[in-house]
Formats: structure tokens, C-alpha cells, sequence
């Protein structure tokens, strides 16, 4: 790190380095509290691993890949709110999830009128003619346990592995492979034997504890929902978001960091926010700084987003999933023609302004895509155009008018055994925060731990400068019988 140099009456109050969901948040909250805030981005466009452009093949909005929120996350839609695009959410209130198992497609319904869990009962008929009932009542012992326990006793779980606590407590190993397998990769996108039992309980926990969850879906572009929005309004109370300057070390004073030296040279004298992936942190700290070394544990998991245009309506259904299975590749199917607006799904054809409307604009999600990694994107394609046929099998006789495979090298950080442990807290030393998705939030490796962990970050700014307030809304409390049966506080041990 380079020594500090002078502050100068042009320095900020704080620097932000990165513009994904984690440093907008943060600078947005501290700018509207009369901060002078500069966040730092190496690229041209904000986001981070949550953004959107325009394909420029078709013309049309599409997300780095298609993102899913849930009801039950308040940071993240209290964010939307303060932005206005808290209505550009298409929410799933009726249907939970859509599931298309061996031919037959099982229609989760959401809510009820029976206090969590017993609201799942309404579920049975559908899940009885794909799963055995005593496949099912195997899971009752690892349910009573989660019902009981708090937020501590869950983290106590994360030295080992899902698939072998599951097997543990007794659940059929079938069952593992058809739910848990299933569960696992689509919300912390990895193999259930791979992902901490910690990470996988605490959903679980949230599953059982609730009986109005919803699924939604960006009816617009993540850029557009967020992102932008965010950038104007951190300049409209007096912020500097700068694009193609992110940082290039960390400068320090008497053994701690006191300020950031921007890619094109400028030495800033301020409170520093880690608003970075992990992946990133190399370049900025020394191999020395506990930070770095706790960086180094968390994996990256790569997926491949694909978005097809048909000439035609394949489902009136706006997403659907599938069982994991490692014969298969994608796990989630999104008709984003059943979602936005027309206008938004028109393919450009030709010459500039001829369109084609689209009957139906897909996008699907190769999680953990380390077997898909030797594939041309036509073989994915194909592969793809295959699994869509599978539910909507309109796809087999539909034109294809245009297609776009995304590979993306980290959507989340792994979440192996033991990792739940090594998450850093957002203050790291005086002056020196982190707001991302892999700080300890008490969430998941998601938007909306990135989304808290901003405003936790900029609440520990304004500490530092005498001002306590609260930003950041607390993780969701499991509720229903959970909260009756809990032994102790859901919240015990939990950051924040």
C-alpha cells in the first residue's frame, strides 16, 4: 500500500469502490444523510453482477442473466421504493413456483390460510404422484430440529456439508437427490454435497417460517431497476459516481488504510468502502491483511445465462424449474414475454427499425456451468431449445429468431462448509468497510445480502462520525409455529 498523502479540501467524506448493488446502496444512503460520497468503477456501466444492457443483435434489454427477488427480502425492496421502481416487479402471489418434473408439471400454490408450515399441506396432492409419503416423512426430523432452532444454532451446522447432515438426521436419499439437490443449486448454486448444511438450514428455516412468500421477476431491465436510478440519485444529493476509474491500491497512515489511489491517479484521503467482489480484493490489499487472506476462501460460481427469441407464444407461464439433475443443464426458465411489456421483447430484424414481436423471449440459467464449460454456444443452444421443449413443446416447431449465451464467471460466492464462519464483518478496521454479498449479513450469498450489507456499511460510516442511525432492515424472522417451538431468539448471533 502507498503512504497516505495530504488531505486537500477536494477530498470526499467517503469512497465507494465498486457500483454494484452493495456500493450504490451504500453511496446512496450516505449521500441522502449529506455526505460528499465518490464511488469508484473500473467499468462504464454500473450493476456489477447485477446489470443489464442492450443486446445489440435484437435491440432488446436483457440482464447479465435473469434474476429472481423474493417478498420477504425488505432491503432490497425498500431500496426500489426510495428509487420509485418498487412497481417494475412482476410478483408471483397466486403461484409459488412451477415445477416440470418427468413430463407432469407440479403448480406450488403460495399461502394459505394455515400458520407456517402447515401451509405446504395444500401442496400434498400435487407432490404425492412424483415423491413417495415416506420419501417425505423422512424430512420430519430435520424439520422439528429447524423449527426449534435460532439463528446461532443453524450457524453451529456450518462445518458440514448439506447432503451429509440430510443423511444424518435420517432423510431418504432419494428424496435428497428430487428436493435438496434441487434446492441447493438453484438458491446457493452448488451441489447439496458441496454447500454448507449451515447456508442450506437457514433456508430451509425461511421456507418453513413463512406462508406468503413470492417469487417476483424485474419487468425491466436490472440496469434500469436499480442501477441508473441509484447513479442519479447519488448525484441528485450532491454524490460523484466515476466510470472507467476504479481503484488501484489502498493508501495508509500509521498502519491502517486512510485513503484509495483511483486508476487514474488521484491519491483521496477518506473512509474507504469495499464495495468488490472477492475476486477482486488481490489487487488492492497486501497478501498480509486478514482480508485478503479471508478473501482467498470464497469460490466463485460461474453459471451460463441463455435468452431465445421464438416467432411464436410457447407458455402463458412466466418461469418455471426443474429437478437438478447432472444429465440436464439449465434449472430455471423465465418467458420474459409473459413478464414486461411488448415493447420490450420486439426483435430487431433488418434494417433499423423493422422489428418482429416476439411471441416469446426466454431466458434460462446453467447453474454451477462447470460441465457445460466445453460447449460451443451452439451445443448449448441446442441444449437448451431441448429443455424448453420439454415443458412447451411449441418450442420444437417454433423459428428461432435470434439467440445470446452469456457466460458468467461468478454469480455467487461458494457457499462450502465453513465458509458462513469466514465472512468478514462490513467495519473492518477504522475507516475501512465492506459492502457486498459476502459480508456477514445473516443472509445468503444474494441481492439482498448485498443490498444490507450497503446500508450496514453506511451505517458504520456515519458512526465513525458521531451519527447513529438505522439503515439496514433486519434479516426475515422465521414466524408461524417456528416462533412458538424456537428454544431461544431467532436473532442470537446474527450480524447486524
Amino acid at each position: 500500500m502507498p503512504p497516505a498523502s495530504p488531505r486537500t479540501g477536494q477530498d470526499p467524506d467517503a469512497v465507494i469502490i465498486g457500483a454494484g448493488i452493495g456500493g450504490l446502496t451504500c453511496a446512496s444512503l450516505l449521500a441522502r444523510a449529506g455526505l460528499r460520497v465518490l464511488v469508484a468503477e473500473s467499468s462504464d456501466v454500473p450493476g456489477g453482477r447485477a446489470r443489464s444492457w442492450q443486446d445489440p443483435r435484437t435491440g432488446v434489454t436483457v440482464d447479465i442473466g435473469p434474476h429472481i427477488l423474493l417478498n420477504k427480502y425488505a432491503n432490497m425492496r425498500a431500496l426500489m421504493a426510495r428509487l420509485g421502481t418498487e412497481k417494475q416487479v412482476f410478483w408471483q402471489t397466486e403461484e409459488l413456483l412451477t415445477v416440470h418434473d418427468q413430463g407432469r408439471a407440479i403448480h406450488f400454490k403460495a399461502g394459505g390460510p394455515l400458520p407456517a408450515p402447515l401451509h405446504y399441506v395444500r401442496n400434498l396432492p400435487r407432490i404425492l404422484p412424483s415423491v413417495p409419503l415416506r420419501h417425505l416423512l423422512s424430512n420430519m426430523r430435520v424439520a422439528w430440529r429447524t423449527l426449534r432452532s435460532s439463528a446461532g444454532d443453524i450457524r453451529a451446522m456450518d462445518g458440514e456439508s448439506g447432503r451429509a447432515y440430510l443423511q444424518r438426521m435420517g432423510v431418504n436419499s432419494s428424496f435428497i437427490d428430487w428436493f435438496w439437490a434441487s434446492a441447493s443449486m438453484a438458491l446457493l448454486n452448488l451441489p447439496v454435497e458441496q454447500c454448507s448444511a449451515a447456508a442450506l438450514m437457514r433456508l430451509f428455516a425461511q421456507m418453513m417460517g413463512h406462508n406468503d412468500v413470492a417469487f417476483g421477476i424485474p419487468a425491466t431491465g436490472l440496469s434500469e431497476l436499480y442501477a441508473w436510478p441509484c447513479v442519479a440519485d447519488i448525484e441528485r444529493h450532491g454524490g460523484e459516481v466515476r466510470f472507467g476509474c476504479g481503484a488501484t491500491a489502498l493508501q495508509t497512515a500509521d498502519d491502517r488504510v486512510d485513503g484509495v489511489v483511483l486508476g487514474d491517479g488521484t491519491h483521496l484521503r477518506a473512509p474507504v468502502v469495499l464495495a468488490v467482489p472477492p475476486t477482486a480484493l488481490p489487487a488492492l490489499l497486501p497478501d498480509a491483511h486478514p482480508l485478503a487472506a479471508r478473501a482467498r476462501h470464497f469460490e466463485p460460481s460461474p453459471y451460463v445465462s441463455c435468452y431465445l427469441w421464438f416467432d411464436r407464444k410457447l407458455t402463458p407461464t412466466p418461469f418455471w424449474a426443474r429437478p437438478w439433475s447432472p444429465a440436464t443443464f439449465n434449472t430455471d426458465f423465465y418467458d420474459l414475454a409473459n413478464v414486461r411489456p411488448p415493447a420490450m421483447s420486439a426483435v430487431r430484424t433488418g434494417l433499423a427499425g423493422v422489428t418482429h414481436d416476439a411471441g416469446s423471449m426466454m431466458a434460462t440459467n446453467i447453474i454451477w456451468s462447470h460441465r457445460a464449460a466445453h460447449l460451443s454456444d451452439e451445443e448449448i443452444i441446442a441444449a437448451t431449445v431441448a429443455e424448453i421443449a420439454d415443458f412447451a413443446p411449441l418450442a420444437r416447431s417454433a423459428r428461432l429468431l435470434a439467440t445470446a449465451v452469456h457466460r458468467i464467471p461468478m454469480s455467487v460466492p461458494c457457499a462450502r462448509p465453513g465458509i458462513e464462519g469466514m465472512r468478514p464483518p462490513v467495519r473492518l478496521e477504522k475507516d475501512l468497510f465492506l459492502a457486498g454479498d459476502w459480508a456477514d449479513t445473516g443472509l445468503p450469498f444474494c441481492m439482498e445480502s448485498a443490498t444490507r450489507a450497503g446500508a450496514l456499511a453506511a451505517e458504520a460510516v456515519l458512526a465513525e462520525r458521531g451519527r447513529h442511525v438505522a439503515l439496514a432492515l433486519p434479516a426475515p424472522e422465521p414466524g408461524g409455529l417456528s416462533r412458538l417451538l424456537r428454544r431461544k431468539p431467532w436473532r442470537d448471533g446474527v450480524a447486524g
